[in-house]
């Protein structure tokens, strides 16, 4: 019995980063993302779904592998590869933060304002609140405030998704219009585009699995415990199949109240609230309000505060790896990382700084960009399709690189794997930059 104990004590120590991984991913591409895509085009995105969380798999596990293994985040492997690696990698997060943090921020706003009585709050007091509160618990409670606010998101998403879903599934499917035409051709026009932005965010852009590294990191910094390789995929996984169960539900949920109806799920942060709302309360009825309220709420904001710290903590440490030499002995792992005092004050400076400047951005974005906050947030996800190969090929060096023992390199299936999504999303990228080059891709 006290073996039990000690493992479950145990076990709290681990949990954390694979959730906050989940609660960075389930907001745009599932609430978002894959919610439109079962309501414009029903079950076709079943299988497209699924492969693509399988061919991806393999980049976003390096992130904690790599971590356990070597004691730094997956920063260290880029450096290692050479500063350009870093350079690269932080210049994509930069090109995508500003919109991310906006967009996701503004239809959080917007689901309070919809769904929780504060329409008579203009949008733009509403969002800078929103931000300023989410900077507060970010800047005073660091890595432990994030652990444990996500884990309270996570129990309530996983009462509330799971119920709205079986409740959709016992009502069946919304009877089509007279003069529906299915649109099953995914690889032309306004469909492509958003066959792009699902598969760049399913789950997340590729960069979390470095941001992914970070927290499994700072994790064994908060609690002074070093756990097994095991541990840390066993955490991973948790938050993977999380992503994977919710990502197939809210593609039901839309693909049964929706699709075939004639409606679109499109427009403002506002207009997109205002219509999921509709779409359940009609569908299910009113007491459908209050469960979908906090679901939405929940995995919309749970992206908002997670996908915040990550690119904070990730330019901080991609600043650091161009400052300093880094250095880990894992024989003593409460020295972690072999942070100096200077080192540590460091990273907090820089995070005390962007964590503030990425949220001034996204407000600006919001303020100049009000009506298109879904069409600015699909040009993040397509940006992060794009740029998935490069990213996915560094990670695939860095585990194989020496800095990671035998004991801890992926198997060979995994590896085999690796060069079959690598090579999947380089022609998928390839193929969608020339259908753009054409002019052949719409809007959605």
């Amino acid at each position: 019995m006290q073996n039990e104990k000690r493992s479950f004590q145990q076990l709290l120590k681990v949990i954390g980063p694979g959730l906050i991984f989940a609660s960075s991913s389930i907001g745009t591409s599932h609430l978002v993302l894959s919610t439109r895509a079962g309501a414009h085009h029903g079950m076709i995105f079943f299988w497209i779904i699924l492969a693509a969380l399988i061919l991806k798999y393999p980049f976003y596990e390096f992130g904690p592998r790599y971590a356990n293994a070597t004691g730094h985040s997956l920063l260290k492997g880029y450096k290692d590869q050479g500063k350009w690696a870093v350079a690269i990698y932080l210049g994509i997060i930069f090109i995508s933060m500003f919109a991310v943090v906006g967009a996701v921020g503004a239809v959080s706003a917007g689901l309070l304002s919809t769904m929780y009585g504060m329409s008579g709050v203009p949008m733009p007091y509403l969002l800078a609140g929103l931000l300023t509160i989410t900077a507060g618990i970010l800047l005073v409670g660091r890595y432990s405030a994030l652990d444990n606010f996500v884990k309270l998101i996570s129990l309530v998403l996983l009462v509330t998704v799971f119920t709205a879903f079986f409740a959709v599934l016992i009502k069946g499917p919304v009877a089509p219009a007279a003069d529906f035409v299915p649109n099953n051709n995914l690889l032309e026009g306004a469909a492509l585009a958003l066959l792009v932005s699902l598969v760049g965010w399913m789950p997340t852009g590729m960069e979390a699995s470095a941001m992914n590294s970070i927290w499994v990191v700072d994790k064994i910094r908060a609690t002074d415990y070093y756990p097994s390789l095991k541990e840390t995929l066993f955490d991973f996984n948790l938050g993977y199949i999380f992503t994977i169960i919710l990502g197939l539900m809210f593609l039901v949920i839309g693909a049964y109240t929706v699709y075939g109806s004639g409606e679109l799920l499109t427009g403002s942060s506002t207009e997109f609230s205002n219509k999921l709302i509709h779409v359940f309360t009609s569908n299910l009825g009113d007491w459908a309000y209050p469960v979908m309220a906090a679901a939405a709420f929940g995995t919309i904001y749970g992206t908002l505060i997670t996908a915040w710290d990550a690119f904070a903590r990730s330019f901080a440490r991609g600043l650091r790896a161009f400052k300093y030499e880094l250095t880990f002995d894992k024989s003593d792992p409460k020295e972690e990382l072999a942070y100096s005092v200077e080192q540590e004050q460091f990273l907090k400076r820089m995070y005390n700084i962007f964590l503030p400047l990425i949220g001034i951005g996204g407000f600006i974005l919001f303020t100049q960009f009000t009506g298109s906050m879904i069409a600015m947030l699909e040009l993040a996800t397509i940006f992060s399709f794009i740029a998935a190969p490069l990213i996915a090929f560094l990670n695939l060096r860095a585990i194989q690189s020496a800095a990671v023992p035998a004991s801890h390199r992926p198997a060979r299936w995994m590896i085999i794997l690796s060069y079959i999504g690598l090579i999947a999303m380089t022609l998928f990228a390839l193929y969608y930059l020339y259908k753009l080059s054409t002019g052949e891709v719409g809007g959605h």
